[in-house]
């Protein structure tokens, strides 16, 4: 919370109850969510916020750094805390259902890591690798045997 306001107060933002509510709550998701399922949650636990609040909020927490954004070939936004999970971690996408498994792999960390970029100053890096979940490969094969 204290980077937050922080955060906020350096970019002279209003410090609200509903924006640190919409914080807490996006840390108590626990791995991918929607800005959708976050406003539900709220709802749900008796605290009201517009969706708009949401998305405002959601775009300050990804500018300070506490929340990163990901775009899974071309569905809506998912966020994730990014307290959750590992500066560097990986995605498992399945084409087929859409399950997001993440990973780590210290041999593309290192590889990664040992890169040097001119005029770019890395600090963390996902990736994403888009195929069929080991669930859609039985499915398949066993559609194809009927």
């Amino acid at each position: 919370m204290e980077q937050f306001d922080a955060f906020l107060r350096s970019k002279q933002k209003r410090r609200t109850s509903e924006r640190f509510a919409i914080f807490q709550c996006a840390q108590s998701l626990g791995g991918h969510f929607s800005a959708e399922l976050l406003r539900q949650t709220l709802t749900d636990s008796g605290y009201h916020v517009s969706t708009t609040t949401v998305y405002s909020t959601l775009e300050l927490l990804v500018e300070a750094g506490l929340i990163l954004c990901h775009n899974f070939d071309g569905r809506c936004r998912l966020y994730e805390y990014a307290g959750a999970s590992p500066a560097s971690h990986h995605h498992l996408i399945c084409t087929v259902c859409g399950r997001i498994k993440e990973m780590r792999d210290a041999e593309v960390d290192a590889l990664i890591n040992s890169k040097h970029y001119p005029a770019f100053s890395q600090t963390s890096f996902t990736l994403n690798i888009y195929g069929e979940c080991r669930s859609c490969q039985n499915r398949r094969r066993r559609a194809s045997k009927n």
